[in-house]
């Protein structure tokens, strides 16, 4: 058994490695395959020619002995993805709450949960001083929402 270890297209050869470290030169017309670097092949020679077979790498049969047996059915049609998050945007939680405490009054944080026309409301009115009242309640709420394993949540 060897192995393809270059490929000369202009020179019609292939150069195989083989298991007794030695290696073998063959043109491409004794190939009965397209070759590729790293593919396993048997290789026969006669007194005349050299034919190189590819091996196929066996496919072994699990076994109740074999260890630990993992199967897995996904049954998931994603016919509901696009209902999980449709009551807002998902948003870092720590990014959000930061936001909201220190830049809330000219929310930043709305730009940043993807909510452009909000964000342009509250620079409009940044100057009135509610909405920095507003973007501490914000991140008060955020700081009692739980985050998924990414650290999200949804805004």
């Amino acid at each position: 058994m060897g192995k393809i270890i270059k490929i000369d297209n202009e020179k019609q050869k292939v150069m195989i490695g083989n298991e007794d470290s030695s290696v073998s030169e063959v043109t491409l017309d004794s190939l009965n395959f397209v070759p590729a670097i790293g593919d396993l092949v048997d290789v026969f020679n006669t007194e005349t020619e050299t034919i190189v077979t590819k091996k196929e790498a066996p496919v072994k049969e699990a076994s109740n002995t074999d260890g630990i047996n993992i199967n897995i059915v996904n049954d998931n049609n994603n016919s509901g993805a696009n209902t999980l998050y449709a009551a807002g945007k998902v948003v870092n939680k720590l990014v959000y709450i930061l936001l909201a405490l220190f830049l809330g009054g000219v929310g930043v944080h709305k730009f940043f949960a993807g909510k452009i026309g909000t964000g342009i409301l509250y620079i409009i009115f940044c100057w009135t001083g509610i909405l920095s009242f507003i973007g501490l309640i914000e991140a008060i709420i955020a700081i009692f929402k739980t985050a998924d394993s990414n650290g999200n949540i949804i805004v």
